[in-house]
């Protein structure tokens, strides 16, 4: 078996080394590094390579067309993030993102469970450093509870490897559909649902995503969830339980999504939306659905990438970020405007972008797998999707009347650079899908540009552009807090707080305080024993006997010492003029 150098490798090590030694130097030898790992993941041959040896175990990379479509896709947003970024001088951005899309990386190349492990846990400790970029209060709060859920996912996909070693002897990362049923198999399905946000469990994905900065944001909202997307089509393909659940995802996420004021997490709800399309894909089960949740997961991953990048260059150049007070931004700036319209309009499905020709294969498999609850659900989703975020978030951020009094500040090179480079690969895609269908882990023979499916895409997006402008001024955006299903965990841990001082806290100074009052008090007695020993020895031999044994030496030597200094040269003379003898006599 042939051994190879891993990507992720790569990316780890110089990741720890421009975090450690960090000058704003490095953003470019972050950038190198990223370009350096996207053109090594375009060189990778399919094939199962060792990488590393360890006490005589082996761990594994797998490399075959799902991993390589994975690899392609992170590797190209982790390189285009990067440039956006290049600018900023925050040592918690270069390198967590190049350790972050390097352990994207290492998941969909796992062979073995172990490297699946620590590359997923790996996700989670560096998606923490880019939340608290921002050094906000808010952003350290939602830091905790990113940390929470994701430590229930990480113990949930711990206990089912272990379950795997011990009862069944699997050790590698494959399909599980053997197994299914079983705790381990839904202990593991449990764990990535959680990082692929399935509600009621998504609510840590707008909480933090909103709260990191700007360039954190752009990298969060592209590999944890993709890199769940991931595990879904390779560990769960043909789960019945999240083909419903999915499809209920991708409506769910647009009903809040029409409901914020805050772009980001305007944008977050739409990445639980879009996700919902990619799940419901993956548990369909068939090689067109397989094919439709990978290919809108490489679109979505670039369009999401524009949006989040025009959103932060919103922020950067005005300091605003609620919708209430934006207005007019397209006459400040018209090639941002351009950027997230081109993202906006993927996101939504429209003809000649990638949204459409990746989103519709999903769609078509559902029709013809003769599932009408999920068509229902993914249709309604869609354009719910052009309702929020082509009509509601980009008329109330770029046209109209300003609300407020903002000035725009100029937008670095790069930034531009890095959100053109992604509306480019986003009309590419469109036009040409036959080229990107080529890449796709199986055979694709779906054919998007038909004259029922553009009509029909054109026509519902039509529909929704008029409820829009008869329902404007009701769904005005406002300045409130929406609360998700993070109330229900509010809810819990205030009652669970309560519990425990009316209950457990008592009960503490009631019997377990007495219990320790008893120990302490006995702990206290030897203390004190051990102390008037202390002191007894101190008294004894410190304090009385040392200070007579230097008083009786003073005496001795003060009947010699006694000031006479002529005395003192006589002695010296007399042992100089016997050195000198005994030198003369040698």
């Amino acid at each position: 078996m042939s051994v190879i150098i891993h990507p992720s490798v790569i990316g780890i090590l110089f990741g720890l080394f421009i975090f450690i030694f960090y000058r704003r130097i490095l953003n470019y030898l972050a950038f190198f590094v990223s370009v350096l790992i996207f053109l090594y993941c375009l060189n990778l041959q399919e094939g199962v390579y060792n990488y590393l040896t360890i006490f005589n175990y082996d761990f594994y990379i797998k490399v075959d067309k799902l991993s390589l479509f994975f690899c392609y896709v992170f590797s190209l947003i982790g390189m285009v993030g990067i440039l956006y970024s290049l600018h900023e001088d925050n040592r918690l951005v270069p390198g967590p993102a190049l350790i972050y899309m390097s352990s994207a990386i290492g998941v969909t190349l796992s062979y073995d469970l172990i490297s699946f492990y620590a590359f997923w846990e790996m996700l989670a400790f560096t998606a923490i450093l880019l939340i608290i970029s921002s050094r906000t209060k808010e952003a350290y709060f939602s830091t905790v509870r990113y940390a929470i859920i994701h430590a229930v996912s990480g113990l949930c996909l711990l206990l089912g490897m272990l379950y795997l070693f011990t009862h069944y002897d699997i050790k590698s990362v494959a399909t599980f559909s053997d197994i299914r049923g079983t705790l381990p198999y839904y202990l593991i399905l449990l764990a990535v649902l959680i990082n692929a946000a399935m509600p009621p469990l998504h609510f840590w994905l707008p909480d933090s995503y909103s709260n990191a900065s700007i360039y954190g944001s752009v990298f969060l909202s592209v590999f944890t969830t993709k890199s769940a997307v991931y595990a879904l089509l390779r560990m769960f393909p043909g789960e019945p339980i999240i083909s419903v659940a999915g499809a209920l995802m991708a409506l769910y996420g647009v009903i809040y999504a029409t409901l914020e004021n805050n772009p980001r997490r305007l944008l977050s709800y739409l990445i639980v939306s879009q996700v919902g399309f990619m799940v419901c894909g993956a548990g369909l089960g068939s090689q067109e659905a397989l094919n439709g949740a990978s290919a809108h997961a490489f679109a979505h991953i670039i369009y999401d990438g524009v949006l989040f990048m025009s959103a932060g260059a919103v922020i950067y150049s005005t300091g605003l970020e609620r919708l209430h007070l934006l207005g007019g931004y397209a006459r400040r700036n018209p090639w941002v405007a351009l950027y997230f319209f081109v993202g906006a309009l993927s996101i939504s499905g429209l003809p000649l972008t990638s949204g459409f020709v990746s989103k519709s294969i999903t769609i078509h498999s559902a029709a013809d797998l003769h599932k009408p609850l999920e068509y229902l659900l993914m249709e309604l989703a869609s354009v719910g999707t052009f309702f929020s975020i082509v009509m509601r978030m980009g008329f109330n951020i770029f046209f109209g009347e300003p609300k407020s009094n903002y000035e725009v500040k100029p937008i670095p090179w790069n930034m531009h650079a890095a959100m053109f480079i992604a509306s480019f690969l986003c009309i590419l895609i469109g036009i040409l899908p036959s080229y990107f269908y080529k890449l796709l882990p199986y055979p694709e023979h779906f054919i998007p540009y038909t004259f029922t499916n553009v009509v029909n895409s054109l026509s519902l997006f039509s529909v929704a552009a008029l409820i829009y402008f008869l329902v404007a001024k009701i769904i005005a955006p406002k300045p409130i807090i929406n609360l998700d299903t993070e109330w229900f965990f509010i809810k819990l841990s205030r009652a669970f707080v309560y519990l425990l001082n009316k209950i457990l806290v008592p009960s503490e100074y009631r019997y377990v305080g007495e219990f320790y009052r008893f120990l302490v008090d006995k702990m206290l007695v030897r203390v004190r024993e051990v102390l008037v020993i202390m002191n007894y020895i101190y008294l004894r031999k410190v304090a009385t006997e040392v200070p007579q044994k230097v008083y009786d030496l003073s005496i001795k030597t003060a009947k010699f010492y006694d000031g006479n200094m002529l005395k003192y040269l006589q002695f010296l003379l007399i042992f100089l003029a016997i050195l000198l003898t005994v030198m003369i006599l040698i």
